[in-house]
């Protein structure tokens, strides 16, 4: 308020100022022009000596990764220790190697289930108590899953190390998985998956991983389903936790102030007393190869924006080609200065961003391109996308834009390692994707030995535009048959149930009306008012 009454009077001081004409003499009149004081002529100056250029950058050195120490107890708990003693802080990361690719298909989403529940009871303790003991150290617990493995982060100060190992212990092998803390859990995943039913992000990644994996696959199951909530229930998560929560197929990773011997005592203190039958190593089914272009359309009438995915099965992560095909990625869309966010947002204002990524996991991950967009200019975009898609496969990349890249890769990798919970995840890496210890300390020089040759044929080997699938989220009748100049066209809802098809090349404006299941085609009235509102 004082701020605002002092704008206020000097405003109206200035006005006094400008209404009068400037300042007065006491006499309250304006001073003659000759009795202003002389202004003296500013001296000739030199010019300013030009700029010089900064001095060029040396060649990047590689940074040593900080040595592993690695150990098992007499259970097979596998041991890895990195001493890292900047702060006094200590992080346990325990990682089950089973994930989502493990989960029964009709529960999809139950090793998710089995990693939330974790936190939320043990036999000794409730819910309210294990936060409370977590808190009291000052310390963070988080648990979650993913496709190949369940991870445990447990977060405390160095000298809490066996406070907070006793406390991981006993979530990850003694969870009660409490019948009243199961079912709240099932009612916020209920109230999730309504949310996330709305975002055509999620309806865009559903549909793009259940085409390109097929449905048989683990890797096409992307997050549980109402269906999947209603069957689970508590035996199922003791059934699936007493099978994969087993010392032989798991390992810890402890990053911090602490030493391998303290590590060692203390996991064998708290952990030492897990047992379980041995996991048999699960083979992953053979993904279907796409033979040809195929363009599906998840429909939302109405929509004002298009989501647009562009993928297909690349590379798994521990293949030779992974570090070339990254820099390939980084020239065409791996951050804002490359090809497609250059291209699409800056060249033709298509966009606010458009990227793309190389995924990781042990199986095949995919390669997928991406941008949201206005519905209008749908076509436009998908046909930018192929124009930078058939150029990385087609030419090698320039020096200059191979440079960039691999400056890019190899500068930001130091971020990457600054801190204890960053290196616990990156050695965790190393154990989840079976790389050397050593893999890490070459990694920045092999970013940049990478030649253009060789980024380019890992593009062409991984990256397959003439097979690729194009998934858009959007409103259909605004665009779909425009699409099949890139192939046959494929118009589902929300669900993933069949609305229209167009065959590749249709211009007539014709659909043939189909839709899942035994009955085969759809009648002609339906046909008739799907073209009609656009559903």
């Amino acid at each position: 308020m004082t701020r605002q009454v002092c704008l206020l009077v000097g405003a109206s001081a200035l006005l006094s100022f400008l209404a009068c004409g400037g300042p007065q003499t006491p006499e309250g009149t304006i001073p003659p022009m000759e009795d202003a004081p002389e202004v003296a002529e500013a001296p000739e100056t030199e010019p300013a000596p030009a700029k010089q250029p900064p001095p060029e950058s040396g060649p990047a050195n590689d940074i040593a990764f900080p040595p592993i120490e690695r150990a098992e107890l007499d259970n097979g708990l596998e041991l890895n220790v990195v001493r890292w003693d900047e702060l006094p802080v200590v992080y346990l990361r325990l990682v089950v190697r089973s994930g989502a690719e493990t989960d029964p298909e009709e529960l999809q989403g139950l090793s998710d289930l089995v990693a939330q529940m974790l936190k939320e009871g043990t036999r000794r303790r409730s819910s309210a108590e294990i936060a409370e003991a977590v808190e009291f150290l000052g310390a963070d617990l988080w648990t979650g899953a993913d496709e190949e493995n369940v991870h445990l982060v447990f977060r405390a100060l160095s000298d809490q190390l066996d406070e907070a190992m006793a406390i991981l212990a006993e979530v990850a092998t003694q969870p009660a998985f409490r019948q009243a803390e199961l079912d709240k859990l099932k009612r916020r995943e209920l109230d999730r998956l309504a949310l996330m039913q709305k975002r055509p992000n999620f309806l865009a990644r559903r549909a793009l991983y259940r085409r390109m994996y097929g449905e048989g696959h683990p890797y096409a199951r992307v997050d549980t389903t109402e269906e999947a909530l209603g069957r689970v229930g508590r035996r199922d998560l003791q059934r699936w936790h007493r099978r994969h929560f087993v010392p032989s197929n798991a390992f810890l990773v402890a990053v911090g102030d602490v030493t391998a011997e303290q590590i060692q005592s203390s996991a064998a203190e708290h952990f030492g007393r897990w047992r379980g039958r041995e996991v048999q190593a699960r083979e992953l089914p053979e993904p279907p190869r796409r033979e040809r272009r195929e363009v599906v359309v998840v429909d939302r009438p109405g929509a004002v924006q298009s989501v647009i995915l562009l993928g297909n099965l690349a590379i798994a992560r521990d293949d030779e080609d992974f570090v070339p095909l990254r820099v390939a990625n980084q020239v065409l869309g791996g951050s804002a200065a490359s090809r497609l966010f250059m291209d699409l947002r800056e060249r033709r204002s298509l966009t606010y961003g458009a990227y793309s990524q190389v995924g990781e996991r042990v199986g095949v991950a995919p390669f997928v391109a991406y941008a949201s967009v206005r519905t209008e200019v749908t076509e436009e975009a998908v046909g930018a996308f192929f124009e930078n898609l058939d150029r990385i496969v087609a030419e090698a990349p320039p020096e200059p834009e191979l440079a960039n890249a691999q400056r890019f890769l190899s500068d930001s990798f130091p971020l990457k390692i600054d801190t204890p919970g960053k290196i616990a995840s990156l050695v965790a890496d190393l154990r989840v994707f079976g790389l050397p210890d050593d893999y890490w300390d070459g990694y920045r020089t092999s970013i940049r030995e990478v030649s253009a040759e060789e980024a380019l044929a890992a593009a062409q080997e991984h990256i397959r535009p003439e097979q690729m699938l194009v998934l858009v989220v959007g409103n259909a009748a605004s665009f779909a048959e425009s699409l099949t100049q890139w192939g046959p066209v494929t118009v589902v809802d929300g669900e993933g149930e069949v609305q229209q098809t167009f065959e590749a090349g249709s211009a007539s404006g014709q659909a043939e009306g189909t839709a899942e299941g035994e009955g085969g085609g759809a009648s002609a009235e339906a046909t008739e008012a799907t073209n009609a509102d656009g559903t």
